[in-house]
């Protein structure tokens, strides 16, 4: 020892705990292990690869557009009759928007902020929307 340190004992790490605490305390760290590596890593495939999940091969008002409008826009409180405008609760008026390209800047451009206001929808229900609208917004 250098001159004038003095040498302190420190106690090992589980010194005088039984073989039954001991075991027990390697349990909880190796069970405490598995459940933080097992967390770090966390990956969506539909978030990664958004396209390939995306069937766009039959995008329709009916099987398409109309669903995505009720579940994301015209649900209560929002654009609805009596609620927020514009009402978007029918086929008709949602073309009206398209036709006047609301609907495009609001839902994929974002002009002057996305709808909805929770956030831009995700990348496969905005590309069915581009691509009906790009078909001219039919009624099928």
């Amino acid at each position: 020892h250098a001159a004038g340190m003095q040498h302190s004992a420190i106690p090992a790490l589980g010194a005088g705990w039984s073989t039954q605490q001991l075991s027990r305390m390697r349990s909880l760290f190796g069970y405490l292990a598995l459940v933080l590596l097992s967390g770090c890593y966390y990956d969506n495939e539909e978030e990664l690869y958004p396209f390939s999940f995306c069937d766009t091969s039959n995008v329709t008002w009916t099987n398409s557009i109309e669903p995505l409008m009720q579940t994301r826009c015209a649900v209560p409180g929002c654009h609805v009759p009596g609620a927020q405008s514009p009402d978007l609760s029918t086929y008709a008026k949602v073309k009206s928007q398209a036709d006047a390209g609301r609907l495009r800047a609001r839902v994929i451009d974002g002009s002057p902020s996305y709808m909805p206001p929770s956030g831009k929808l995700p990348a496969c229900e905005q590309e069915k929307l581009n691509i009906w609208l790009e078909m001219d917004s039919p009624n099928n």
